[in-house]
């Protein structure tokens, strides 16, 4: 019979006689709170146990209970056992074993980052590194019940046996199209998701459904549905994330930062979300193997190539036409490769001859951008993986017009004497190389070499009168070079270990040679050239902590040195989650510091330079590094298997941050300053910044339909001590308010989708007043505006919704896909931008510019 079972404080008291083992587990398991793993196999026979016992042992508690029968309790962690079979005990007998493998996707061969392995007897789990490979280590050795799980893909049951040879584990990917489950369904089975709060980790199948302003496949147009993040324009601009400056974002490609990720004037983006397999984008609490920038870091990482068969997408869109090949090349070997380029210059034409009273010219009228990627990859075994990744990519403007550009178009189809040239060419490259080596079940060792670049050149000749030529040519080279090490270390099932080191070389060249001749015996020169160098070290580690099933820690550490003024900071990280309600509510939260050595200027008083280019300084002992600390969390709920809500709130404070001296600062200088460090620091003051905010988001997906929301409200402050201002004000893309809302209809042949974007207007600087300045020899004086605050209003509420229909159908066995985007579907002209000049008349007059009206756009995709 089975008597009473008692535990009290710290004492076990078991006393059984001749019972089953089967209810005698149970009822230890219910008494004591101690969770037992076993397969049902082992007590099939249906033993029969005695046991008396008294004492504060859970082990000798188990030991009595099991006396008898033919399995031993293995101790995983706090109040957790295994029972296993305890034949084959012996001295030589593996007791504690690893389970390990890699999860790859069935079609493509391709490793995939970020999986989850959950153990469902244990409720322990464990997520695949960068390669797909994970380890559980020091477990009972024997079979285990696993499911592994990965967004967009089909989940898998199975069962893997700890102690045996790494499993090779095949994920199907699963068809979003009128699918009947959610894309974030198999969360609820994974107790062990990301730790870090902030953090857009979404299937590429899936961002390629999110709406795309110009029609391209593009991956930083996707990330702008997510909340809290934006453009700091209406179509162009870079990517302000929580409120912070474009600048201070991280774009990494294979391991090698991206310096200008823009194409057309930053319409479009040169990530392709077609060549991406898996992507992270950090805000804010980022861990501590990331650093370098306040605001966020993309983590992006091109396909390895398909290693199962050739596979195409080609696509024409009205913007440009694009390619992209991936297929195996021997059995140890696949490559990927795209292409993708611009073709207005092709239709419209970039040189036009013209003809006048037997005076020949040829007017020119040129722009293109392009994109080129490859990447190849050697797997010799399972333990060792070898990747080469090379980009290129840039911006073409080549123009002669006449220099007087009347409405009157015919006036320049003819030859002119005075005129304006400008050939400008900017862009990236790199070349990256990562070999990553398994040398046992629990060390995983990824080494990274990389040369990135970012190159811009201007040319500008202009003619304005028959005796004046001003003629300017400004190069910027910006090199990076770097090689590093991240080691994996799978400690034991509570812990996981990375750590890793970093060694990189800046290099800034700038140079400008300028010659402005007012009339023949005026001639003014300038050559001015700077050269800048840097050494950036950083080390890091970082535990992954599971205490219970609960909870996930992860606590880090950076430590950089930057040697262009010896700047050294040692920075803490911490991140945390909490299954409230496993399976349903979770919560997170987390706390950093960073820095960013690296600043962006732009000469502020130039006119014929830094038209299309970036500038990069390095910190200095005059200029010191940008630093940041950050606090974020929130909670996730599962309520449904199609529905997902997230709340998120944080907290940032910036210090060392470059603010213009000058905010209304006009760029009528011909030739501005110089390129010398000083004199463009000269237009700046160091100040300090602050952001917070709440994002909530909504993903629904039921049938044919989702629906996706994004709202976000915070606010976004700077100030600078140096231009005397004591109250913080709003920076340049402070947006209280901005909600992002889409739903779309999809079905085997058709998809219907309507998005829409409400925010507040950004803010602007509003004059107060206006005053003149003469003397008695004028006859009339110079007008002015008077600004005492810096963006102390704010534009009119911005609101645009865009339709997009698609089709798809068949074309000789080949799937097509024909869509047409609307975008600003309605029409609204919103006002963009509002420029105030000082009116004799009216006092101050106010100029809006109105933004983009509605505009018709196709895209034309064919998989090969």
């Amino acid at each position: 019979m089975l008597l009473p079972l008692t535990v009290v404080g710290q004492d076990i008291e078991v006393d059984i006689q001749d019972e089953q083992l089967r209810r005698a587990l149970q009822s230890f398991q219910s008494q004591t709170g101690v969770n037992l793993v076993y397969a049902e196999r082992l007590i099939d026979e249906e033993p029969v146990v005695t046991c008396q016992y008294r004492g504060d042992s859970m082990r000798e508690a188990l030991e009595c209970l099991l006396q008898g029968v033919s399995l031993r309790a293995d101790h995983v962690r706090r109040q957790q056992y295994v029972l296993v079979a305890a034949e084959g005990n012996g001295p030589d007998a593996p007791v504690r074993a690893p389970m390990a493998g890699w999860v790859t996707d069935a079609e493509t061969g391709e490793g995939l980052p970020g999986a989850h392995i959950f153990l469902r007897g244990l409720d322990q789990g464990a997520v695949s590194n960068d390669a797909g490979y994970f380890a559980l280590p020091n477990l009972p050795a024997g079979p285990y019940r696993v499911r592994i799980s990965y967004v967009g893909y089909e989940t898998k049951d199975t069962t893997l046996v700890a102690g045996g040879a790494a499993a090779s584990l095949e994920l199907q990917p699963r068809e979003l199209r009128g699918s009947q489950v959610t894309v974030e369904a198999d969360r609820r089975d994974r107790p062990d998701l990301n730790v870090l709060p902030g953090v857009v980790n979404a299937p590429m199948q899936y961002l390629e459904e999110l709406p795309s302003y110009s029609g391209e496949s593009d991956l930083l147009q996707a990330l702008q549905w997510m909340p809290g993040i934006q453009r700091s324009g209406e179509l162009t601009g870079g990517m302000v994330v929580r409120g912070g400056q474009s600048d201070q974002n991280l774009y990494l490609l294979d391991g090698a930062p991206v310096y200008h990720p823009w194409h057309a004037f930053n319409v479009v983006s040169t990530f392709q979300t077609e060549t991406f397999k898996n992507i992270n984008l950090y805000r804010d609490a980022f861990p501590a193997e990331y650093g370098g920038r306040l605001s966020s870091v993309l983590d992006a990482e091109m396909r390895d190539g398909n290693r199962s068969g050739t596979r195409g997408v080609a696509g024409l869109s009205l913007l440009s036409g694009r390619l992209m090949l991936e297929t195996p090349v021997t059995d140890d070997i696949s490559v990927m490769i795209s292409a993708r380029r611009s073709y207005i210059d092709q239709v419209a034409g970039s040189r036009h001859p013209v003809e006048q009273d037997g005076v020949r010219d040829t007017l020119r009228t040129g722009y293109f951008f392009y994109d080129v990627s490859a990447k190849a990859t050697y797997r010799p075994s399972a333990n060792h993986r070898l990747s080469l990744t090379y980009y290129g990519g840039g911006d073409n403007l080549d123009l002669r017009l006449p220099f007087d550009l009347s409405l009157d178009f015919t006036s320049w189809l003819r030859p002119a004497s005075l005129f304006f040239e400008l050939d400008h060419d900017w862009g990236n490259q790199l070349m990256s190389a990562r070999y990553q080596y398994l040398p046992s079940d629990r060390l995983f060792i990824t080494s990274t070499a990389y040369a990135s670049s970012y190159r811009a050149r201007e040319r500008a000749l202009i003619r304005p009168s028959e005796l004046s030529t001003i003629d300017s040519a400004y190069d910027i080279d910006l090199l990076e070079g770097g090689v590093g090490v991240d080691i994996d270390y799978f400690a034991t099932l509570e812990h996981q270990v990375r750590a890793g080191v970093q060694v990189k070389r800046h290099v800034f060249n700038s140079t400008l040679d300028a010659r402005v001749q007012r009339s023949p015996g005026a001639v003014d020169t300038i050559d001015d050239e700077s050269q800048l160098r840097a050494v950036e070290l950083s080390a890091y580690v970082q535990d992954t902590w599971q205490p219970t099933s609960r909870w996930t820690i992860q606590p880090g550490l950076r430590f950089s040195y930057f040697s262009s003024g010896a700047h050294t900071h040692l920075r803490p990280r911490l991140n945390a989650r909490y299954a409230v309600i496993p399976g349903l509510l979770s919560a997170r939260a987390g706390v950093g510091l960073h820095v960013q050595y690296l600043h962006q200027l732009k000469d502020r008083s130039a006119f014929l330079h830094n038209m299309v280019s970036n500038r990069w300084i390095p910190s200095d002992s005059d200029v010191r590094p940008s630093t940041s600390r950050h606090i974020s969390g929130g909670v996730e709920l599962y309520p449904a298997d199609w529905l997902t809500l997230s709340v998120e709130s944080y907290l940032r404070t910036a210090s060392n941050i470059l603010i213009p001296r000058d905010e209304f600062q006009r760029r009528d200088g011909l030739v501005g300053s110089g390129v010398e460090v000083g004199s463009l620091l000269g237009q700046y003051e160091p100040g300090s910044g602050r952001a917070f905010g709440v994002e909530v988001g909504a993903e629904a997906r039921s049938g044919p339909w989702t629906v996706h929301f994004a709202y976000h409200g915070g606010q976004s402050r700077s100030r600078s001590r140096a231009l005397g201002e004591e109250d913080f004000r709003p920076t340049r893309f402070d947006v209280p308010h901005a909600l992002q809302t889409m739903v779309k209809r999809t079905t085997n042949r058709w998809e219907i989708g309507l998005s829409t974007e409400l925010r507040n207007g950004f803010p602007e600087s509003v004059p107060e007043a206006r005053f003149g300045l003469g003397d008695v020899l004028e006859d009339e004086p110079t007008l002015y505006l008077h600004r005492p605050e810096v963006n102390n209003g704010r534009l009119p509420a911005y609101w645009r919704a865009d339709l997009s229909v698609a089709y798809r159908f068949g074309i000789a066995g080949s799937p097509v896909k024909a869509q047409v985007n609307l975008y600003n579907v309605l029409g609204r002209r919103n006002i963009v931008s509002r420029r105030y000049d000082p009116s004799p008349e009216a006092g101050v007059a106010v100029q809006d510019r109105r933004g983009i009206p509605l505009i018709p756009l196709f895209e034309l995709q064919v998989e090969l």
